[in-house]
């Protein structure tokens, strides 16, 4: 794990990387399995630089996709104050299923530096479940 790691996830997800590819970027179903979001939508065609507006513990939020590589990974970063929040979701074909990853880095500035330990330990607790959300939506999706 990075320095800035909070946690890394795993699922096997019993569908094949292109389908599961489709539901992950699906940003109106995200509510189904992100923990607190309430709704998403994307201001965009999937790119670095597409903004993900979404509603979640009662705020409204803005999240940015920084990286993608069609069909195989993207990340998707947000920031509140002095905290920086990537989330990577890599895709792996296995023996026709898929292998779907999920690392959550978290950055701080020096102001918050002493809490970047508590900070990264409360998104672990948060979101550490979003992967088995996600597979037992994925599995279940028409």
């Amino acid at each position: 794990m990075g320095v800035n790691t909070a946690f890394t996830a795993s699922e096997l997800i019993f569908l094949p990387p292109g389908r599961v590819w489709a539901l992950l970027t699906d940003w109106t179903a995200a509510p189904e399995w992100m923990p607190g979001v309430g709704e998403m939508h994307a201001e965009g065609p999937l790119e670095p630089g597409l903004a993900l507006d979404f509603h979640a513990q009662g705020h409204d939020r803005t999240a940015t996709v920084t990286a993608v590589d069609p069909g195989r990974s993207i990340t998707v970063s947000s920031s509140q104050g002095d905290v920086r929040t990537d989330y990577r979701y890599d895709l792996a074909d296995a023996a026709g299923d898929t292998r779907l990853t999920l690392t959550v880095d978290v950055a701080v500035s020096e102001a918050l530096a002493g809490l970047a330990g508590q900070i990264r330990a409360e998104l672990a607790a948060a979101d550490s479940l979003q992967l088995e959300n996600f597979k037992r939506y994925a599995e279940k999706a028409p």
